[in-house]
């Protein structure tokens, strides 16, 4: 079924022309009218972008840390409606669930922390944010060299995550594994490696991933912690989507590596 497009006022125009837009993020006045900032609301959310309550701006996923959402918003105003952006969140993090992952996970100055697979770095931003000190892995070339040049990563490595021999030098892992259930359950059994005596994984992943194919589900039951089910208030007005560009449901996971984590 095909969307109805929604048009845009000229009030929703203009105040969108008066919004300030600093990297991913537009931020609407505090004197905008409440209506026409509901309408603002709209327009903005249905172009992909997610309510960040720390931030008090919204944010695009899916140009989270790097990307500019002036130049989404310039072509909202030159069509006038909602730009639709149906691949927004299949590789970034949202930013409102980089947070909410991130409160329940121990952060501040001196702690140590991990992204594997890293995407282009939303966790890692998010975790350098709260002051922690972040290295990332990442299999693409390209996205490796844009978390390198932002400045959020102490370290940023290029490589296949699963062929990396585990270290358990960190506090904190915050990871965003692949989609396909049983590689994700790969990847979170590996990154649980890295974890030091009392350390903390947390990861979005889709519900069900604690029953993939083989061994790895099993395992992953036995080493897990707590799950928080994700909804719409989570999400702030945005979601997940599969690899297929279907709506994913998803949890966040926690798992803690216990006095004899080797």
């Amino acid at each position: 079924t095909r969307r109805t497009t929604m048009q845009i006022s000229k009030a929703v125009c203009r105040e969108l022309e008066l919004a300030h837009c600093n990297g991913p993020t537009t931020r609407l006045r505090k004197e905008a009218d409440p209506a026409t900032a509901e309408a603002a609301h709209k327009v903005l959310t249905r172009s992909g972008a997610c309510w960040s309550v720390r931030q008090q701006a919204y944010v695009f996923a899916d140009l989270y840390p790097f990307g500019h959402a002036s130049k989404l918003i310039t072509q909202i105003l030159a069509r006038r409606h909602a730009v639709n952006r149906p691949d927004r969140g299949i590789v970034s993090c949202p930013q409102s669930i980089a947070e909410l992952l991130w409160s329940n996970l121990p952060h501040g100055k001196g702690m140590q922390a991990l992204e594997p697979s890293a995407g282009h770095g939303a966790l890692a931003a998010e975790g350098a944010a709260l002051g922690c000190a972040v290295d990332c892995y990442e299999i693409d070339d390209y996205r490796a060299a844009d978390i390198t040049r932002a400045g959020i990563a102490r370290h940023v490595t290029t490589a296949d995550f699963l062929t990396v021999e585990p270290q358990p030098t960190y506090d904190v892992v915050a990871m965003y594994p692949p989609h396909r259930r049983d590689l994700a359950a790969k990847h979170i059994l590996h990154a649980h490696r890295f974890l030091r005596p009392g350390g903390v994984l947390g990861a979005l992943v889709s519900l069900g991933i604690q029953n993939p194919a083989g061994a790895a589900g099993p395992k992953l039951l036995q080493l897990l912690d707590h799950t928080h089910v994700l909804d719409d208030i989570d999400l702030q007005d945005g979601y997940l989507l599969s690899p297929t560009g279907l709506r994913m449901r998803a949890q966040l996971m926690y798992i803690h590596a216990d006095d004899t984590q080797a």
